[in-house]
């Protein structure tokens, strides 16, 4: 009877007696030393965090994004800024309130009693030079700058809820690999305590063979743990609490050419980040004209009904004054300072494109280089290392090769699968994030429209 015959009637023998026996450590006899050999099932939960299995009816990547554009806080502060900078517009924009005062002229004349003319006025201030109109457009610029800025928020949510999903289906197929290379290690482990016992492996091959198994338990144990963890970031972007549940996706669907140039073209003109700093912009050219109109000075006018004691008939007072003449205060403080706000602005609009362009030169390498992998694993790589895998499988069964080398070759198979996956993983992400405006941080707060620096009167904003 061939080697291998004897090795497939002892291993049967072994599986009946694996299967019977309990799942704790075994131990072995090595001529008269007693040695430990461990467990080979796989790994229980304990020691490790929670794992629950997968429940049926997963997510796609749309349920989640509405989930996401629903329950995540960072769209609701952005909203909340668009909301609060609509009121600055419309508070810079309304005219003061009028005084109403009561008048008494000539109190203590003798023959007018109480005062000669006694009445009431009502007091109106003008506003001068188109003072409340610039304010107004001013903050309706930050209110489009803050439309941007949700705009940008809404695509950092977006791209990294895709991101997420990406990372847990990744997650999910390492877990399955790591579980198959187990199986690998555990038939490894198997066929050297068989060639132990016929006096074909050594001491040696069978520590050799503990280890290997031990090794890939806790890789199967961390493989689970990261499954965990992307889970948990993918709902807390979402906003909901649920166990894992197996997601309804793959890594495998194509995505779209992607141009480097074009997307450039792209990010430039249309970048939420870039609209933003524009808008920006158009506030303090705004904020320089309503300055330099601060000088202009308002119209005060005031008058009122009364009774003439005196003459004993009724009267009418009125009043016209202008405030604030510009004689030594010209508001050239202010105006210094929305000058340079100006002039840091430009900067920082410039700024906004050099980043997108040093930005995009990074995503996009990590794009056209996972692509390229993934083209290299997905028709060559991969399919290579499986027909070797086979081949060296064929060779066993004719008696021409050991069963250690078909092992080896089999984990390089799974080694290589698990390649391709992480290149797909770094190809969807890319990806994900060329289209989306290389935007994330789903969830950082909105920073606010106004950078430090700018001025912001109160209360009355202007």
């Amino acid at each position: 009877m061939k080697r291998r015959n004897i090795l497939f009637a002892i291993s049967g023998l072994l599986l009946l007696e694996l299967a019977a026996a309990p799942v704790n450590a075994e131990s072995m006899d090595m001529g008269g030393m007693k040695m430990n050999m461990p467990d080979p099932s796989p790994p229980a939960a304990s020691g490790r965090i929670e794992f629950n299995e997968a429940k049926a009816g997963g997510y796609t990547l749309p349920d989640l994004q509405k989930l996401a554009s629903k329950n995540n806080p960072t769209l609701i502060q952005a909203q909340a800024q668009i909301d609060g900078e609509k009121g600055k517009a419309r508070q810079a924009g309304l005219p003061p309130n009028p005084d109403v005062s009561y008048v008494g002229e000539l109190l203590g004349e003798r023959r007018a009693g109480m005062g000669e003319f006694m009445g009431g006025t009502v007091q109106q201030e003008i506003i001068m030079g188109g003072k409340l109109k610039y304010s107004k457009r001013k903050y309706e610029a930050r209110v489009r700058a803050a439309i941007e800025q949700a705009r940008a928020q809404h695509f950092r949510v977006m791209n990294d809820v895709q991101i997420a999903f990406y990372h847990t289906l990744a997650a999910s197929e390492i877990v399955k690999l790591e579980k198959e290379l187990l199986k690998s290690t555990q038939d490894m482990w198997l066929t050297t305590r068989e060639l132990f016992n016929v006096g074909q492996a050594n001491q040696t091959q069978v520590h050799q063979s503990n280890i290997a198994i031990e090794e890939q338990r806790l890789k199967v144990i961390t493989a689970e743990n990261n499954l965990q963890m992307h889970w948990l970031e993918l709902t807390a972007l979402a906003g909901i609490d649920e166990e894992y549940r197996e997601l309804n996706g793959s890594l495998e669907t194509p995505e779209p050419n992607i141009d480097f140039q074009s997307t450039l073209s792209k990010l430039l003109a249309e970048s939420p980040e870039l609209g933003e700093a524009k808008e920006k912009l158009r506030a303090d050219e705004l904020t320089v004209k309503r300055e330099h109109r601060q000088p202009i000075p308002n119209l005060v006018l005031s008058g009122g009904p009364g009774y003439d004691q005196l003459d004993r008939t009724f009267a009418v007072m009125a009043q016209a004054s202008v405030t604030n003449l510009p004689l030594w205060n010209r508001n050239q403080g202010t105006i210094q300072q929305a000058e340079a706000d100006l002039t840091r602005q430009k900067a920082q609009v410039k700024l906004v494109e050099l980043n997108l362009k040093k930005r995009l030169a990074h995503v996009y390498t990590t794009y056209i280089t996972a692509k390229q992998h993934v083209e290299a694993y997905k028709t060559t790589i991969v399919p290579e290392s499986r027909k070797k895998y086979e081949l060296d499988l064929a060779s066993y069964r004719d008696d021409r090769t050991d069963w250690p080398s078909v092992l080896a070759s089999q984990r390089e198979y799974y080694s290589d699968r698990v390649h391709y996956i992480q290149y797909l993983l770094a190809y969807k992400e890319s990806s994900a994030q060329l289209q989306g405006f290389i935007l994330t941080g789903g969830l950082s707060p909105p920073l606010g429209v106004t950078p430090p620096g700018h001025i912001d009167a109160t209360p009355q904003p202007r």
